[in-house]
C-alpha cells in the first residue's frame, strides 16, 4: 500500500513538472506568405530559432496568394477583431499602411534595452527602411532589388552578347529589335510586381518620383512617368514586349530574351528553366548604373501584451543574427540586412556573377515608396490597372496617367 502510494505521489509530481515545464511555452503567432520559394528559407528560419529559444514556438498563420496587400489586410483585419498577430511579415511599401493603422509597435524601446542587439552589424541603408517619421518599425528580413534576367542561349543564337548587356533603354530596344527579327521576344519589363515596384524604379531612372514624402503632391504623371509609359507602350506597339503578368512562366518557355524582374528570382528562376540565366543591372534612360528600390519585406510587432512582446522581440532581433542571415541569404534570392553576413557570402560565391550584382545593389538601395492611409494596397492596383490599360493601347500615357493620378488622389 504504501508503494502504491509513494508511486502515485511521483507520477503527481512528475506530471506537475510537465505541467509547469508546458506552461512555460510561450506561443506567438507570426503572419506570412507561404509559397515553395518563401518556404524554402522561412521553415529553417523558424526551426533555427525555435531550437535556440525552446520556451517559444511559432505558429504560423499563412497567405498564399495576394502577396504583401493580401498578407496586410489580413493582419489589419485580425488587429480590428482585438486578435493580433504577435509579429508579421511586411512588404516595404505597406509599412506606413501598417503604422498608420495605430496596431504597429515601434521596435526602438527594445533597440536600445537589449544589450545583445547590434544596430550597426546591419546595413544602415537596409534598417532605414524600417522607420516612419524616424522610428524603427519594421527589421529587415530579405531584400531584394530590380534586376535584368537574360537567357544566355537565345542571346547567343542571335548573335547578341549576354555578358555585354544592354545598359540603356535604346540598347535594350536594338537587342529586342533584333530578337524579334528572328522570330522571338524581345524584353518583358516586368510591370505587374505588386504594381508600383518596377514603374517607380522606371520612372526614379528618368528623373522623377512618384509622390512627395507625405503624398501630398503626385508626381508620376509628370514628364519623367510619361516617358516611362511612352517607352514600354512602344515596345509594345513595336512587338518587342508582350503584355502578361505570367513573366516568369513567360520567360521560362524560352522565348523571351529579357525581363526585367526582382532578384529574389537568383534561387527560383534558374531552377524552373533549362537554359543559363545570366543577370545584370536593369538598363537606364542613359545607361548609367540604375537606382534600386528596395523590394522585399520585414517583421513587424503587433504584440500587445508585454510578455509577448518580449518574446516577440528575440524572433525581432534573431533576423538581425549572422545564423538567420545566412539561412536567408543562401536559400532565398534575398540579400540579408547583416553586413558581416554579406561580405561572406560575397566571398564564399566569388565566382557566382549572379549572386555579386544581387549583393552589390542590395547595398546601395533606395526606398520602395509607401503610401500614406489606409489605402496603399487599392492605391498600387490603380498603377498596376493604369499600366495594363496603356501596355494594351486602350488608352493613351498621358491620359492613362492623368487617370489614375485622380483616382489615388480622392483615395488620400
Amino acid at each position: 500500500m504504501k508503494r502504491l502510494s509513494w508511486i502515485v505521489a511521483f507520477m503527481l509530481i512528475a506530471s506537475s513538472l510537465v505541467f509547469g515545464q508546458a506552461q512555460k511555452v510561450q506561443k506567438l503567432v507570426f503572419y506570412r506568405l507561404s509559397a515553395a520559394s518563401h518556404d524554402k528559407y522561412l521553415l529553417p528560419l523558424i526551426a533555427a530559432f525555435e531550437e535556440e529559444n525552446p520556451d517559444i514556438k511559432i505558429e504560423s498563420v499563412v497567405v498564399t496568394s495576394g502577396g504583401y496587400e493580401a498578407l496586410a489586410s489580413k493582419v489589419l483585419l485580425a488587429c480590428a477583431a482585438g486578435t493580433p498577430p504577435d509579429f508579421a511579415m511586411t512588404g516595404y511599401s505597406l509599412i506606413k499602411t501598417m503604422v498608420e493603422s495605430g496596431n504597429s509597435v515601434a521596435l526602438d524601446p527594445f533597440m536600445k534595452k537589449d544589450a545583445d542587439f547590434d544596430s550597426k552589424s546591419l546595413f544602415p541603408a537596409m534598417l532605414n527602411l524600417g522607420k516612419v517619421e524616424g522610428k524603427q518599425y519594421l527589421i529587415p528580413l530579405g531584400t531584394s532589388t530590380p534586376i535584368m534576367l537574360i537567357n544566355k542561349d537565345l542571346f547567343k543564337k542571335v548573335g547578341l552578347d549576354a555578358d555585354n548587356p544592354p545598359k540603356s533603354w535604346a540598347e535594350a530596344e536594338a537587342a529586342s529589335k533584333i530578337l524579334k527579327e528572328t522570330g522571338y521576344m524581345g524584353s518583358l519589363w516586368g510591370w505587374s510586381i505588386t504594381g508600383n515596384w518596377i514603374f517607380q524604379t522606371l520612372v526614379e531612372n528618368s528623373g522623377g518620383m512618384l509622390a512627395n514624402a507625405d503624398a501630398s503632391t503626385l508626381m508620376f504623371n509628370k514628364e519623367p512617368g510619361l516617358k516611362t509609359m511612352t517607352y514600354l507602350q512602344d515596345q509594345v506597339k513595336k512587338g518587342y514586349m508582350p503584355v502578361t503578368d505570367q513573366t516568369l512562366a513567360t520567360f521560362a518557355a524560352g522565348k523571351l530574351g529579357m525581363l526585367i524582374d526582382s532578384s529574389f528570382q537568383r534561387v527560383n528562376t534558374p531552377s524552373m528553366v533549362n537554359f543559363p540565366v545570366v543577370f545584370a543591372p536593369l538598363p537606364t534612360p542613359t545607361g548609367s548604373l540604375p537606382l534600386v528600390p528596395a523590394g522585399g519585406n520585414g517583421v513587424m510587432m503587433f504584440a500587445q501584451d508585454p510578455q509577448k512582446q518580449e518574446a516577440a522581440w528575440k524572433f525581432v532581433k534573431f533576423l538581425t543574427k549572422e545564423k538567420a542571415s545566412l539561412i536567408v541569404g543562401e536559400l532565398s534570392g534575398y540579400t540579408p540586412a547583416n553586413e558581416k553576413v554579406i561580405v561572406s557570402l560575397k566571398t564564399k560565391y566569388a565566382n557566382d556573377k549572379n549572386f555579386a550584382i544581387t549583393l552589390d545593389q542590395a547595398a546601395r538601395v533606395t526606398p520602395w515608396y509607401s503610401w500614406p492611409g489606409e489605402n496603399g494596397g487599392k492605391i498600387n492596383k490603380v498603377l498596376r490597372d493604369m499600366q495594363e490599360a496603356i501596355l494594351l493601347q486602350k488608352i493613351s500615357p498621358k491620359e492613362g496617367l492623368d487617370k489614375a493620378a485622380a483616382e489615388i488622389k480622392a483615395l488620400l
